[in-house]
């Protein structure tokens, strides 16, 4: 027992960035589960049951003292109003697009929002990002959209979801960055008020939209269902809860680098998970593109992260 302990103390950020890849992969597989193997086709409502599971654990974390954020206030409301409609309409819009594409698919599309994310930092924050780097996110981006014109499953108004969820994704991160130098609040703090914010418009866009099909669903009693639900539910807080912790302990380039692996894992595994998808040479091309344009990615990382650390030993 005391070797765990020992090894576990001397790996924390190993197993911390393990941790956010696990989570990070198996969330969107636990989604799928409900929203499509299950038939409980009504994101708003899981999106609902996340918001809900998270403030329940962000608020028991706080008061035994694991975290802290500010009391609720009303001048940080304010503040943050802005963001929590990017934070609702990112959630929503994800989950209404993982419902109607395949995961491989759904992953590809979504390496879009880097690329709109390096535009915006240009535009709206002068950022200057490399060009390799820009270089190998494009080509990640032509590979994503080579395998949408090869996925014979194709659904348009999925695609609109997902090209929605990437500029809204890229728009809250942009953005979060703003209103953390501006509230000088922490993740969790940021998490709270997001959830908080969003909670009662969700509640009326879920009953509006969706209160027939939830209260005539007939799988409430089964007990595959109860535990996928249970585990997106949590796992929508464990996600944040780990990135937070991952870009803590380690790296900002462990961190990235998880993110593309998991990327990776997430298309290998959903090819063949839940039958959706009619694999083509067109589909395999791209995919394959845009896997290699990962790794690619990653070694840019590496080789900034190298050249910083030479740089300030020297």
């Amino acid at each position: 027992m005391d070797f765990i302990v020992k090894t576990f103390k001397e790996n924390k950020g190993f197993f911390v960035a393990v941790a956010y890849g696990v989570t990070s992969v198996s969330i969107t597989f636990f989604n799928k589960a409900v929203l499509n193997y299950y038939g409980f086709n009504f994101s708003n409502s899981l999106t609902l049951g996340q918001m809900i599971f998270s403030l329940f654990f962000l608020v028991t974390m706080k008061t035994f003292g694991y975290i802290s954020y500010p009391d609720f206030n009303l001048d940080l409301c304010k503040k943050l109003a802005s963001l929590s409609l990017l934070f609702i309409l990112m959630v929503i819009s994800g989950l209404a697009a993982l419902a109607k594409t395949n995961v491989p698919l759904f992953s590809a599309l979504r390496r879009l929002s880097t690329l709109i994310v390096i535009v915006g930092e240009g535009f709206l924050l002068g950022k200057v990002t490399p060009t390799d780097e820009v270089q190998s996110v494009v080509v990640m981006v032509l590979g994503a959209l080579i395998a949408g014109l090869g996925d014979a499953t194709f659904d348009f108004v999925g695609s609109i979801y997902i090209l929605f969820n990437c500029f809204v994704t890229a728009g809250y991160l942009i953005y979060i960055a703003k209103k953390t130098k501006e509230t000088q609040l922490n993740t969790f703090g940021l998490m709270f008020y997001c959830n908080i914010l969003s909670l009662p418009a969700t509640i009326i866009l879920t009953f509006i939209t969706e209160w027939e099909g939830i209260s005539t669903f007939e799988g409430y009693g089964n007990i595959g269902f109860q535990f996928c639900f249970f585990m997106s539910s949590i796992q929508a807080f464990l996600l944040n809860y780990f990135i937070f912790l991952c870009s803590t302990m380690n790296s900002p380039l462990t961190t990235s680098i998880t993110g593309q692996i998991k990327s990776i894992l997430q298309t290998i595994i959903g090819l063949f998970m839940f039958g959706d998808v009619i694999i083509t040479p067109l589909l395999s091309f791209g995919l394959i593109f845009s896997t290699l344009a990962s790794f690619w990615y990653s070694y840019i990382k590496y080789a900034q992260t190298r050249a910083r650390a030479l740089a300030s030993s020297s």
